[in-house]
């Protein structure tokens, strides 16, 4: 399966700073680089009232790394995937899986 890591990516976690005012801006550091494989998990469509919303979910196979979490994000080029669940068996194990959503 290491073989098939065949994407770059960058995990990033959310960081909130001061914005001057009293209230904070969003913003994403860089955690970790890796080579990634990307796989199709499921899909769903969502309706909420006059629109329609279809969710991508991806199943996102990299070398294992503690400093990974749910809440992060994984951007490969210009996809954005929201990590929703971190699969990770510890550490006799070389790869993870992290469970991830599709945003626009």
């Amino acid at each position: 399966m290491i073989g098939a890591l065949n994407q770059r990516a960058v995990i990033e976690a959310r960081t909130l700073d001061p914005d001057g005012s009293g209230g904070f801006r969003e913003s994403w550091a860089a955690v970790a680089s890796a080579w990634v494989h990307v796989s199709p998990s499921s899909g769903r469509d969502a309706f909420d009232g006059d629109r329609a919303e279809s969710r991508a979910r991806v199943r996102v196979t990299l070398r294992r790394n503690a400093a990974i979490a749910a809440g992060q994000r994984v951007v490969i080029g210009s996809r954005i995937l929201a990590i929703v669940v971190v699969l990770d068996e510890g550490a006799p194990a070389a790869l993870m899986t992290l469970l991830c959503e599709d945003r626009p």
